[in-house]
């Protein structure tokens, strides 16, 4: 009988239309609190209805194919579970009743579904609205833009740090900075490479400055520098492909105005340098890709197809890619993951791009190994892998769920059990791997398959205390419904290293300014959105979802052979590389971050989000012309 009523519902338009547009109105009422006796529900439904007519026409459109369908209808459910995986607490907080529970959720999940795929719909039609074309005359003023933008992200740049100089310490970069000066042994917990960098500048500094402050700051100079470079170098870069003055220019205001990228850049952290590392990574990596000679996607070639032309973008490749797997753990993973796709990537220029891959590996081997061993560089210890089966573990027994006697006995002889209620907390795992530090971390190193199978048989017995454990410990890089505050760091923590706040500037009213800008984002929709890690990564994966539906090249595509059809993935792979690496990034962090709602893990998706906007206009604008062509 539901299989008889569904098959009539979808063979129905008029039906099929009510369907979603209820499906989707009880979501968005459901995750906005809304009282079902609230008249707002009906005009809700309304617009639902009209917006679900108006993807409809779009779908018989020439633009969309099945294989557009079936990708956007893929990455709607994927959107649609990470939405829920990280609020249906929430969303089932009035209901005891398990029915009413999954009854509730499944609405949630259809009505999310069709949401997000009629909005992908209509965000990649009004995508090819948007003009990238170059007017005469404009040729002049892109080529200026680098420049421009390096000199505007500098100057937005140093109000903020005159009102915080030599830079915003928080106790990681104490912490660095004892180890500069020699007070702690050198550690690669927080990446060595890192430190080094900070010792360079720092030293360089003593050269000209008398206080410990006025040496200092030559490093937070060179970290603005670079970031303002990084800026510089992707608009360069998108200006070949874009030639849009205006998009160009509205780029470069997000990196220069935003309020978070002038604190993040005056902030001592290896976030902050990693971010701007993996901008020109990813730029480069895209000039790279675009500049073999190949066709990509469908049937673009750039005026310049020889490696020797792109020398700035190669020497950049692999500066920044060696700086990428040093400046971050995650980062070497990250790398390590993409790998092989980048192999496929470049398999084409095999000759060069296979020999600097490989000697990039060696080079970074070279670091970690026998350079880090000379200098006596310690390894963050076991406990820092495991913060998540740690958090799991910890939340069996903090929500007191039974254990047996071997059980117990085996997670005492590591960590004192009777403080773990009281310390456990469900978003970072700092308490949990200090109990393991204070207990025997030596035994469970030793111990590793036993611990990992007791791991295992908890979470057999417990799936959904693990469950609730990961998405707590994680929720805050997918699910957009979690809060928190971003860019508030602020002065020099109390240290023993002679280094103190100054304020060069200050006063009241820049005092107050920059509150404002930095509470915006709890009042201002959609631009809010841009402060919340898992909203960039979605936004990341709408332009990619886009951006492989675009160089598809629409319905001509679907009835294709079996040949093309397999060169069609290599070329999917192809246009989707500049992306592989941050979210290789971020599928790290869903494995082991230690903090669930830290803005400067993700930081490199705030870097990278107008990259990834310009590179899926570029290919929009593509596919346009070449529909209209034919």
């Amino acid at each position: 009988m539901m299989q008889c009523f569904s098959k009539r519902i979808s063979e129905n338009p008029v039906l099929f239309l009510l369907f979603r547009s209820l499906m989707s109105t009880w979501a968005i009422m459901r995750m906005g609190y809304f009282s079902p006796m609230n008249v707002i529900g009906i005009f809700l439904f309304l617009m639902v209805c009209m917006f679900y007519q108006r993807t409809d026409s779009l779908k018989v459109s020439a633009a969309f194919g099945r294989y557009e369908r079936r990708l956007y209808g893929f990455f709607a459910l994927l959107f649609a579970a990470m939405y829920l995986c990280g609020s249906y607490p929430e969303l089932i907080y009035d209901l005891d009743n398990a029915l009413f529970q999954a009854g509730i959720l499944a609405v949630c999940f259809i009505g999310l579904y069709f949401l997000f795929f009629s909005g992908l719909l209509i965000l990649t039609h009004y995508a090819g609205y948007i003009s990238v074309s170059c007017h005469s005359g404009r040729e002049e003023i892109l080529s200026r833009l680098p420049i421009a933008a390096f000199i505007l992200c500098v100057l937005c740049r140093i109000p903020f740090l005159l009102y915080s100089y030599p830079g915003i310490m928080t106790p990681d970069s104490i912490n660095q900075f004892e180890q500069v000066l020699g007070m702690q042994s050198f550690s690669n917990h927080h990446p060595w490479l890192h430190t080094m960098t900070i010792s360079l500048f720092y030293h360089i500094g003593t050269m000209f400055a008398s206080t410990t402050g006025g040496a200092f700051v030559f490093y937070t100079v060179f970290q603005i520098c670079f970031l303002a470079f990084a800026v510089a170098y992707m608009i360069h870069i998108l200006a070949k492909y874009l030639k849009s003055v205006p998009l160009l220019v509205g780029i470069l205001c997000f990196y220069a105005l935003m309020p978070y990228h002038n604190v993040m850049a005056i902030c001592i952290w290896k976030d902050v340098m990693f971010g701007g590392t993996a901008l020109i990574f990813s730029a480069s990596l895209f000039d790279l890709q675009k500049q073999q000679g190949e066709k990509i996607g469908f049937g673009t070639k750039c005026a310049e197809t020889d490696f020797r032309g792109q020398r700035l973008s190669l020497i950049l490749y692999i500066i920044s890619g060696f700086l990428m797997c040093l400046y971050r753990t995650n980062g070497w993973y990250a790398f390590l993951i993409s790998f092989p796709f980048l192999m496929v990537v470049f398999r084409k220029k095999k000759k060069i791009m296979y020999s600097v891959h490989f000697l990039l590996l060696l080079a970074v081997l070279l670091v970690k190994g026998p350079v880090m061993r000379h200098y006596c560089v310690s390894q963050p210890d076991f406990a820092e892998a495991i913060s998540i089966p740690l958090q799991q573990i910890g939340r069996v027994i903090a929500t007191g769920q039974p254990l047996t006697n071997e059980e117990e006995a085996m997670i005492a002889q590591v960590i004192d059990i009777s403080h773990v209620t009281e310390l456990y907390r469900e978003n970072i795992s700092d308490n949990m791997k200090e109990l393991v530090r204070a207990g025997d971390p030596e035994y469970l190193t030793e111990h590793k398959v036993d611990y990992l199978k007791l791991w295992l048989t908890l979470g057999l017995k417990y799936p959904k205390v693990y469950f609730d454990a990961y998405v707590q410990q994680t929720k805050g890089f997918f699910a957009p419904t979690v809060i928190y505050e971003v860019a508030e760091a602020d002065g020099v923590v109390p240290n023993e290293t002679g280094l103190f706040r100054e304020y060069i500037i200050g006063g009241k009213l820049f005092v107050k300014v920059r509150e404002i800008l930095l509470k915006l984002q709890n009042i201002v929709p959609i631009y809010g959105a841009f402060w919340s890690m898992a909203s960039l990564f979605w936004g990341i994966l709408i332009f990619l979802c886009i951006t492989l539906g675009a160089s598809h090249g629409g319905r001509a595509r679907d009835a294709v052979s079996v040949e093309s059809k397999r060169k069609g993935v290599f070329v999917q792979l192809e246009v989707a590389a500049p992306w592989i690496p941050n979210i290789a990034v971020i599928g790290t962090l869903l494995l082991a971050t230690p903090v669930a709602t830290e803005f400067r893990y993700a930081y490199n998706l705030a870097c990278c989000i107008p990259l990834y906007l310009g590179i899926m206009l570029h290919y929009r604008t593509v596919a346009g012309n070449n529909l209209r062509v034919s």
